[in-house]
């Protein structure tokens, strides 16, 4: 084996250095080509100036009743220059509620620059089972020109979100179904239900108030049959939802009150509701005790309903123009009918005479008789020659001083025995025959 000098190992190795020297160089210079063509024809993006849409569901897949948060940022470079118009997210069997300060406004740093903006929270309660999607929307947003120039307005979309709600196992057989963190009932008693007098009362009032989802739940929990005896009169009930997300609390009050009418004795029912409890999945009752009642003492006389009274009103105003349109025009039409009927029969004609006589009224009266000359119980009456002698006492020579009373009384004893005639003959005609054929 043959040994190289020192000296001539030393230049070998010099020149192995010196080779990868040169493969190193070039491989990190080709390197760095390539890397600058790349970058040149490939340059990284640059930071988009438009606004930015950003929605968040707490969760997503829940069971009716259980309340969720869905966040909606919206951010722009500058800021705002005009309030935002948020949807209102209204679906079918899906309460939305916007918390208290449910709009706050917020800031990013996105690529090292500062954007503003504004979150909106909305709260969500599935009512039922189901899927839920919330529309996709338009944002019309406005904000600065980041080169300040004027202001800009941009369309920007929001992605729709959806929400599952699932009913939980075991819940089935609930009517109604309530889903709740906690579900407590309370009733108030004011007045003693069993020592009662007819025309006493006493009220029963109901609170319920749910904890970890909406008072929507809760059904109508006093009703108003009573036993026989007893009426009801319910208040329109009341119902406030407070709070955000598990913290959401509501109370539902109902309030009726009793009126004792007559002795009973009865049991006004108590109240149950099944609920699902939200934190174990367990079926919860939460119950009222029953009320008895009882009613001593004679009944009283109920008074009308303000229905009735109206009712009766109504029939007194209809009776009322009933007859104001049609009894006069009807009374005008029977007063002239029998107008006409005296008038054919001679009746009025009498009238006419014996107010003339009334009155001394000698022209009056020779009127109202000429309108009888056709009449036989007339011409046999001693009314023509009571009229021709009273005439003459009028017109002739008799002297001023002689008086006419006499005459007029003779006329109107005349007058009255032809009434009575012509009455006296109208009621014979009037009678039927003794013996009909």
């Amino acid at each position: 084996m043959t040994v190289l000098p020192r000296h001539g190992r030393l230049a070998i190795d010099g020149m192995v250095w010196l080779l990868l020297t040169v493969i190193l160089s070039f491989i990190f210079t080709r390197a760095v080509t390539v890397s600058a063509q790349t970058a040149t024809a490939n340059p990284p993006p640059e930071p988009s100036n438009k606004p930015m849409v950003q929605t968040k569901l707490s969760q997503s897949d829940i069971v009716p009743g259980q309340a969720v948060t869905l966040q909606i940022t919206v951010l722009v470079p500058t800021w705002l220059t005009q309030p935002l118009a948020l949807p209102s997210l209204d679906r079918p069997n899906l309460s939305v509620t916007l918390p208290e300060k449910s709009t706050v406004s917020t800031s990013q740093t996105i690529n090292g620059a500062t954007w503003s903006g504004v979150i909106r929270e909305y709260q969500l309660v599935p009512l039922t089972p189901g899927t839920f999607q919330l529309p996709p929307t338009t944002l019309e947003v406005h904000y600065r020109n980041p080169d300040g120039n004027g202001d800009l307005i941009a369309q920007v979309p929001l992605n729709a979100e959806v929400l599952t709600a699932s009913a939980p196992k075991g819940a089935e057989t609930l009517k109604p179904y309530i889903a709740a963190r906690q579900l407590t009932l309370e009733q108030r008693i004011e007045g003693d239900p069993q020592s009662l007098q007819p025309g006493d009362s006493f009220s029963r009032t109901v609170i319920a108030t749910i904890e970890g989802s909406t008072v929507m739940f809760l059904p109508q929990m006093l009703g108003t049959t009573t036993p026989s005896g007893l009426a009801a009169y319910a208040d329109t009930p009341s119902a406030e939802d407070g709070g955000t997300g598990n913290g959401n609390r509501g109370t539902r009050v109902e309030k009726v009150t009793y009126v004792a009418e007559s002795p009973t004795r009865g049991t006004l029912p108590g109240i149950t509701l099944r609920w699902y409890d939200l934190d174990d999945g367990s079926i919860q009752t939460s119950t009222l005790d029953a009320i008895d009642v009882r009613v001593k003492g004679a009944p009283i006389t109920r008074p009308r309903s303000p229905e009735a009274w109206l009712i009766t009103l109504a029939l007194v105003g209809g009776l009322g123009w009933l007859a104001w349109r049609y009894l006069p025009p009807f009374i005008t039409r029977i007063r002239k009918r029998l107008i006409k009927r005296q008038q054919a029969d001679g009746t009025a004609q009498v009238r006419q005479l014996q107010s003339a006589i009334k009155q001394r009224n000698y022209s009056a009266a020779l009127a109202a008789a000429t309108s009888l000359h056709n009449d036989t119980d007339y011409i046999r009456s001693e009314i023509p020659s009571a009229l021709l002698a009273l005439g003459r006492a009028q017109y002739g020579n008799t002297p001023a001083s002689a008086s006419t009373a006499p005459l007029w009384q003779r006329l109107e004893l005349a007058t009255d025995a032809f009434a009575a005639r012509r009455r006296s003959r109208k009621d014979r005609q009037a009678l039927p025959p003794m013996n009909p054929s």
